[in-house]
C-alpha cells in the first residue's frame, strides 16, 4: 500500500530529479516502468486474445464471394438458341454473388471446455505478472542498498586516506631531519598503506557508480536520464521485529503468486484435456444461404425446372452438423494435455517444500544479519580506538607505521563487516518479502 500510494510522485519526481527517491519509491518507479513487467502483462494481453479467439466460436460466421466476368451474348431457349460473340457489342458484364451465414448452436462441450482452458490461462498469467513485479522490487532493493554499501564505505576510506597522508608528510619530514625516528622501510610501508587505501576508494565509487546504473536499469530507466537518490549511506537497523515463522510460512501460503499459478494451471489444462477428447464430437449450426446471379447477355428462363446459372436469386435455411474428424491428433493432443498436468503436479510439489524453505532461509538470514551487525558494531569501537592510539603514537614518535597500518587494516575491516552486516539485513528483509510474496 505505502508503495503503492507514493508511485504518483516517485514517477513525477524521479524522473523529473526534482525529489530524492527512497528505496520504496525507486520500487513505485519499476513497477509502473520495468520493461520485465510490460513483457508479463502483455503476455496477459495475448492469452486474453486468445481467449477471445475461443469465444468467437460463438459468434455468426459469415462467407462470401462476388466478382465481374465478362459473358457473350446467348438468345433462344434450350432447343433455339443462338450464339453472338465477334463483336465487342456481343459482350457484356456477368455479376455472381454467393453469402453463407453459419451460427454455431452447440459443440457438445469442446468449446466451452476450451474457453475455460483458456480463461484459466489468462489467470495463470495475471498471476505471473506478479510473480515478476516481486522479483523486480527484490532486484531494486539489493541494487539501491549495493549502491550504498560501497558510498558507506567511501567516509571510512577517506578518513583513513588522510591519516596516511599526514603520517606520510610528518615521517618525511622526520627522515629528512636525519633523527632515525623514521627509516626508509617506515616509509615504504606507509605508502603501500595509502595506495591500497586508494585502491579501495576507486573500487567502492566504480560500485556505487555501477549499482546506480543497473538501478536505472531496473527501474525501466533510460541510461541518460537523471535519478536522485534519497540516501548515500546505508541506514541504521530499524528496532528489532518479532518473526513467526510458522505464520510467515502460512502467509506466504496465501499469498505467493505460484500457488495461483499452479492452481489456474491445473484447471487449464484439465479443461483444454476434456476439449481434445471431445475434438472429434460434431458442431451444431443454422444456416442461411444467398445467390445472386446477372447478365443482361442470357435470357432468362422462367421455367423453375431448368437450371439457370445467369439470371437468378437462390436462397434458405437450414440447420445441420459438421463434422471434422481426426481420432488420432485428437488422441494425441489429449495426451499432451496429460503431461502437462502432471508437469503441474511435480511443481505443485516441489512449490510445497521449496517456498516455505525460502521463507525460513530469508527469516534465518534477516536475524543472523543482525548478531553480525550488532557484534561488528563492537568491533568498530575497538579498531576505531585502535587506529587513533597507533596514529597518536606514531605521529608523536612513539610508534611505527606497522602498528599504524594494522590499527588501519583492523579498523577498514571492522567498518566493512558492519556495513556488508547492514547491507545484508535490508536484502534479507527485501527477500522476506518476496518470499512471502509482500
Amino acid at each position: 500500500m505505502r508503495i503503492a500510494i507514493g508511485c504518483v510522485l516517485a514517477l513525477s519526481a524521479g524522473t523529473a530529479g526534482a525529489a530524492p527517491l527512497t528505496a520504496d519509491e525507486c520500487v513505485a518507479v519499476a513497477l509502473a516502468k520495468s520493461a520485465k513487467i510490460e513483457e508479463a502483462a502483455a503476455k496477459v494481453r495475448e492469452y486474453e486474445a486468445r481467449l477471445a479467439e475461443v469465444e468467437s466460436v460463438y459468434y455468426p460466421k459469415l462467407q462470401a464471394v462476388a466478382y465481374v466476368a465478362p459473358m457473350f451474348t446467348l438468345s433462344g431457349d434450350a432447343t433455339h438458341f443462338e450464339r453472338r460473340y465477334k463483336s465487342s457489342k456481343d459482350w457484356g458484364p456477368y455479376t455472381h454473388l454467393q453469402a453463407l451465414l453459419a451460427q454455431p448452436l452447440y459443440t457438445f462441450g469442446r468449446a466451452e471446455a476450451g474457453e475455460v482452458a483458456a480463461a484459466e490461462r489468462v489467470e495463470v498469467e495475471r498471476a505471473r505478472v506478479r510473480e515478476v513485479e516481486l522479483a523486480v522490487a527484490l532486484e531494486v532493493r539489493k541494487l539501491y542498498y549495493g549502491r550504498l554499501l560501497a558510498l558507506s564505505m567511501l567516509p571510512a576510506l577517506d578518513a583513513a586516506a588522510a591519516t596516511v597522508r599526514e603520517a606520510l608528510e610528518r615521517g618525511e619530514e622526520r627522515y629528512d631531519a636525519g633523527t632515525g625516528e623514521v627509516s626508509q622501510a617506515d616509509l615504504m610501508k606507509l605508502t603501500y598503506g595509502r595506495s591500497e587505501i586508494a585502491k579501495g576508494q576507486l573500487e567502492a565509487q566504480y560500485g556505487a557508480t555501477l549499482a546506480a546504473a543497473a538501478l536505472k536499469q531496473a527501474m525501466g530507466l533510460a541510461d541518460d536520464q537523471p535519478l536522485a537518490l534519497a540516501d548515500d549511506r546505508l541506514p541504521d537497523l530499524p528496532g528489532e521485529e518479532p518473526l513467526s515463522v510458522p505464520a510467515l510460512v502460512a502467509e506466504s501460503a496465501r499469498r505467493r503468486p505460484e500457488w495461483r499459478q499452479i492452481q489456474h494451471g491445473r484447471r487449464a489444462v484439465e479443461s483444454l484435456a476434456l476439449a481434445e477428447l471431445r475434438a472429434n464430437y460434431p458442431v451444431l449450426f443454422a444456416a442461411g444461404q444467398l445467390t445472386y446471379d446477372w447478365t443482361p447477355m442470357r435470357q432468362d428462363s422462367p421455367n423453375p425446372y431448368v437450371y439457370d446459372a445467369y439470371n437468378q436469386l437462390v436462397g434458405g435455411v437450414a440447420i445441420g452438423l459438421l463434422f471434422n474428424l481426426d481420432p488420432a491428433l485428437a488422441a494425441a493432443k489429449a495426451r499432451g494435455a496429460e503431461a502437462l498436468a502432471a508437469e503441474i503436479d511435480a511443481l505443485d510439489r516441489f512449490a510445497a517444500t521449496g517456498i516455505p524453505l525460502r521463507v525460513r532461509k530469508a527469516a534465518g538470514d534477516l536475524q543472523r544479519a543482525r548478531r553480525l551487525a550488532e557484534l561488528s558494531a563492537d568491533g568498530v569501537k575497538a579498531t576505531k580506538k585502535w587506529m587513533a592510539f597507533a596514529a597518536t603514537q606514531y605521529l608523536t614518535g612513539l610508534g611505527d607505521a606497522r602498528d599504524l597500518l594494522e590499527g588501519l587494516v583492523a579498523y577498514l575491516s571492522a567498518k566493512k563487516a558492519a556495513y556488508q552486516a547492514s547491507y545484508e539485513y535490508f536484502v534479507s528483509r527485501a527477500a522476506l518479502d518476496f518470499a512471502v510474496g509482500h
